[in-house]
C-alpha cells in the first residue's frame, strides 16, 4: 500500500506539571495519539492534532507485538511519519513546548 495520511481515533492532551523552576519556564503538555496504521510511512498531521513545538515523539505498534514505532518529525511539512512496516493500531506520545 502507498502512505497516506492517517487520521487519529484518540488526541488526549496532557498538561505537564511543574514543581520547581529556575529561569524562564515552558510549559510542556503531552499528546496521546491513537491511530490505525495501514503502511509503511503513513503520516499524522502535527499541527492539527498535536499544536505547539514538538521537542520529542516515541511509539509503538500494539497490533504487532509492541513493534516500536521510532516517529519522525518534519518541521517543513509538519508531519510526524511513522516509518515501521508494523500496522495496526498504533500509539504516539508527542511531548510538544505550547506556543
Amino acid at each position: 500500500m502507498t502512505a497516506a495520511e492517517l487520521t487519529p481515533t484518540l488526541v488526549e492532551k496532557y498538561y505537564m506539571p511543574v514543581n520547581y523552576s529556575y529561569g524562564t519556564p515552558i510549559r510542556l503538555i503531552m499528546y496521546v495519539v491513537k491511530v490505525t496504521k495501514l503502511a509503511t510511512d503513513d503520516w499524522i498531521v502535527a499541527n492539527t492534532y498535536t499544536p505547539g513545538t514538538i521537542l520529542h515523539i516515541d511509539g509503538f505498534s500494539i497490533d504487532t507485538n509492541g513493534v516500536q514505532e521510532a516517529p519522525t518529525y518534519t518541521a517543513s511539512g509538519t508531519k510526524i511519519v511513522l516509518p515501521s512496516a508494523g500496522v495496526g493500531t498504533t500509539i504516539l506520545q508527542v511531548l510538544v513546548k505550547e506556543t
